[in-house]
């Protein structure tokens, strides 16, 4: 029976459903860092936001500048302990070019990367195709004046889907 409502299901519910209404049935708290907030400050505020994979990099007035995915923190906080593991991938010059800027980078500023972010007015299917397209697990949501308010992320998405297409009981 759940699997007929299931295919029966309206594809074009999800498609059009409010990033705002997505926030108020699954919704996180987002986690910003300065821009000139050390590595491991930014790390240990990750740490503190279970369940978020995108760091929020916001200016003294708060508004997004830019976006630390986990993978490229994790990265750079790794760089020293296992350094074989990026040596081993710089046959690309993408490679070449992100190693040498994970060396570098000692604030959040010098490892963030350009701004990906959803409003409260964009729809879902408009979240994901961002998060598909920069291979990001989570994305921060801001307001009119580029401020972040709140953070969404594939599980979320996940957990929309499933409770908009019904669960099996």
């Amino acid at each position: 029976m759940a699997e007929a409502r299931n295919a029966d299901a309206d594809p074009e519910v999800t498609k059009r459903t409010p990033v705002r209404e997505a926030l108020e049935r699954v919704g996180l708290e987002p986690c910003t860092v300065r821009r000139d907030e050390k590595l491991l400050a930014v790390a240990e505020r990750l740490g503190s936001h279970p369940g978020v994979h995108t760091v929020a990099v916001v200016d003294n007035e708060g508004r997004l500048v830019g976006i630390i995915p986990m993978r490229l923190l994790l990265n750079d906080l790794f760089l020293q302990v296992a350094p074989e593991e990026f040596l081993m991938d710089l046959q690309e010059r993408e490679s070449v070019e992100e190693f040498g800027r994970l060396s570098r980078a000692r604030t959040a500023e010098e490892l963030m990367e350009e701004p990906t972010f959803v409003t409260m007015a964009d729809t879902v299917r408009e979240a994901f195709a961002r998060m598909h397209e920069r291979k990001l697990e989570g994305l921060p949501i801001v307001d009119a004046e580029m401020r972040v308010v709140g953070y969404l992320d594939r599980l979320q998405l996940l957990r929309l889907w499933l409770r908009q297409h019904g669960r099996a009981e």
